[in-house]
Order: C-alpha cells, then sequence, then structure tokens
C-alpha cells in the first residue's frame, strides 16, 4: 500500500546568515518490566531501613538474653 509519510531528513537552521542543527531528540523512554520492579524493590528497601534496624535490633537483645544466663 502506498503511504504519504514524510522521510525523516537531518534538519538544518539558518539563523543570522549561519548553518545550525538542530539539538539531537532526546531517548525515548522504553519501559521495561524488570526495570521497574528492581527499582521499587530499591525504593522499598530504602525505605524500610529504620524498621529493619529495629528488628535487627531486638533480635539481637533476645539472642543475648537467652544466652546470657547459661554457665
Amino acid at each position: 500500500m502506498l503511504s504519504f509519510d514524510s522521510i525523516p531528513q537531518a534538519r538544518v537552521v539558518r539563523k543570522g546568515g549561519q548553518h545550525f542543527a538542530p539539538p539531537a531528540m532526546p531517548k525515548s523512554h522504553e519501559p521495561s518490566i524488570v526495570r521497574d520492579h528492581a527499582h521499587a524493590v530499591a525504593r522499598i528497601l530504602i525505605g524500610l531501613w529504620p524498621l529493619t534496624a529495629v528488628v535487627l535490633l531486638c533480635t539481637t537483645l533476645l539472642i543475648m538474653a537467652a544466652n546470657g544466663g547459661s554457665p
């Protein structure tokens, strides 16, 4: 089928009698499920570090209390 889409070509801008190439197009953001989930997991782990520290502290204190009375 015949299409009339324009062929992408390099454009040249003329400004003040001098030729300038236009700025490069930004890279498109292609969604990646694995990358998005990895970022979400990293955000959760970083956000929950105080809770993790408290749980580790409590666990350590319980272990120390359990082992403190043994001869």
